[in-house]
């Protein structure tokens, strides 16, 4: 543990009472420091900030004993922790073709990004382990090694029905989705990745189980449609998505 970076943030913290996670520049090295404080967030999502603090600490370490795709803790006091920074986050690189439409190996490689993090969190799954909440600025990927890592570990609230692996699928599928005129060939890449994992077809079997189930939720958000609600939409975008793919 780096004692010197713990000091010089102990010294930072003290203007930092409004922020649970703020990022720390030191010995030319990133890094982000989490509080236990709220993130003044709805109190369903986050009922307790010290228990989801504590809960993500220790989340973080006991899964990156198993697999390593949460973030590198670099050090921790009482109050908080703090972790490497691992990259730009999926939601960077999905808008990047956009910006340069002629360059295929840009193309390329946010395909490979996206596929690689499906084979990650087929392998996680695999595991018995799951995120809480994998959307895309919450994954990060470094080109220099290559590695996605998952952020923010401290979500634990799902749809009762449904498996926490099967919740983590969904929320991805939505959170992709939900964000303007992406590309369908890197949510495609990302299951062809995430299909590897032992678990896949189950899991995906299981999750169009549970939307036959609740049918009638998916006819309520369509029937929204017209008011172009951003999470209806893409639940409706979530469901066609999901119900079209192919488990044989």
């Amino acid at each position: 543990m780096n004692d010197m970076l713990l000091d010089y943030i102990d010294r930072m913290i003290v203007n930092e009472t409004d922020h649970r996670v703020f990022p720390v520049d030191f010995d030319g090295k990133k890094y982000y420091v989490k509080q236990d404080i709220s993130n003044h967030r709805s109190s369903w999502i986050k009922p307790a900030p010290r228990a989801s603090f504590d809960y993500e600490f220790y989340k973080i370490s006991f899964v990156n004993t198993k697999l390593p795709v949460a973030p590198v803790i670099a050090g921790f006091r009482e109050h908080y922790f703090v972790t490497e920074y691992s990259g730009r986050t999926l939601s960077y690189y999905s808008e990047l073709t956009a910006q340069h439409p002629d360059d295929n190996d840009l193309k390329e490689m946010v395909t490979h990004i996206f596929y690689i993090f499906g084979k990650i969190l087929g392998q996680l799954h695999d595991y018995g382990l799951s995120h809480g909440r994998p959307a895309m600025r919450d994954i990060t990927y470094d080109p220099a090694e290559d590695k996605i890592t998952m952020l923010d570990w401290e979500n634990s609230r799902r749809w009762p029905e449904l498996t926490p692996q099967g919740w983590d699928v969904l929320i991805f599928v939505h959170s992709y989705l939900r964000e303007d005129n992406l590309p369908m060939d890197y949510l495609y890449a990302m299951m062809n990745g995430y299909s590897s994992a032992c678990t896949a077809r189950d899991t995906i079997l299981h999750i169009k189980d549970i939307f036959r189930k609740h049918e009638y939720l998916f006819k309520f958000c369509r029937l929204l449609n017209p008011f172009h609600f951003v999470d209806t939409e893409a639940a409706v975008k979530a469901y066609d998505f999901i119900m079209a793919l192919k488990t044989e």
